[in-house]
């Protein structure tokens, strides 16, 4: 049973990374363009029983004009509609633009390595439990 969760656990961890990888991928091989987005509204949800936002951007990009939504949500609405961002994408794909943050991802694929890693030894025994 033990070893059922910690191939399980593998296998979440590996899928994330393929998922995170694929994702950076294009990011990671084609030259990175850098725009202006503004602010224009903000997407709103529930996250743990209060309100959280993200911006949407509009920027002038290589085909004309484009809106994408922030990945990451906050509680507040920062910044204030109207202010201007550097946006980051690759040539040919404006649909991909976001704020550029390479410690949070780094720091994203550090740990689901890590926790692979931690699995790894538990499951070859080379930690005890």
């Amino acid at each position: 049973m033990k070893l059922f969760f910690l191939l399980a656990g593998q296998a979440l961890c590996l899928f994330s990374l393929w998922v995170l990888a694929r994702r950076d991928w294009v990011r990671l091989t084609r030259p990175s363009l850098r725009v202006m987005g503004v602010v224009t509204a903000y997407r709103s949800t529930w996250d743990e029983g209060a309100r959280a936002y993200a911006p949407v951007f509009r920027f002038a990009g290589e085909e004309g004009t484009h809106e994408v939504v922030d990945a990451v949500y906050s509680g507040a609405m920062k910044p204030p509609v109207g202010a201007e961002v550097a946006l980051r994408y690759p040539a040919g794909r404006p649909d991909l633009a976001q704020v550029p943050r390479p410690l949070m991802w780094a720091a994203v694929y550090a740990l689901l390595g890590g926790l692979e890693a931690l699995l790894f030894a538990v499951m070859m025994g080379w930690l005890t439990d």
